[in-house]
């Protein structure tokens, strides 16, 4: 008997704990999969533009053709390259040694590459098509030298706004930061 219970509790415990089925999105004629964190769904990495490599490198950013490959939107694109970062010099440490750690973390942290231009849409899980959510489009900081949508998760701004009973919908995007998209014009 104590058996049959505990297997019919084993059995509850792991049908609760059951994965849902992942949300998905149709963009143009591709499937777009995303997750579900708690109350918040997530689509993220999604390209927006062509990849500003060659000779589209110093252009401006050129429209995807549509959609048509199925894909999992389940991780942030990677960085845009950007400036190094100048940490502050410590007593009695080499700035060299120092420059090379900090810089080396953040390489290993937020990955950059050029073909870097995606997008991130956090909403609320019960949302529907018929929600008519505000959004809050975020554009990070970084004086256009450096900075990047992956420093910045936004399931905690949707989960706080559902908290709050007036949800949003969060997007962040990358966008080319230092040469890559901001040129002196004088050149």
């Amino acid at each position: 008997m104590r058996l049959a219970i505990w297997v019919v509790t084993l059995y509850a415990t792991l049908a609760a704990a059951a994965p849902l089925a992942a949300p998905t999105v149709q963009l143009d004629s591709a499937t777009v999969t995303g997750s579900i964190v708690l109350r918040v769904t997530k689509f993220l990495g999604i390209p927006f533009a062509q990849p500003p490599t060659g000779n589209r490198r110093f252009r401006l950013p050129e429209p995807i053709p549509a959609y048509e490959t199925s894909f999992s939107a389940l991780s942030m694109g990677p960085a845009c390259p950007q400036q190094a970062v100048k940490p502050p010099i410590l007593q009695g440490l080499p700035a060299d040694a120092v420059n090379f750690i900090v810089n080396s973390i953040d390489a290993a942290v937020f990955p950059d590459d050029e073909d870097c231009l995606t997008i991130n849409v956090f909403k609320p899980a019960s949302a529907t098509p018929n929600s008519k959510l505000p959004v809050v489009a975020w554009i990070y900081g970084g004086g256009f030298e450096l900075g990047s949508s992956q420093m910045y998760d936004g399931a905690g701004i949707v989960e706080r706004s559902i908290q709050l009973g007036q949800p949003v919908i969060y997007v962040s995007m990358n966008y080319r930061v230092t040469g890559f998209g901001f040129l002196e014009q004088s050149m």
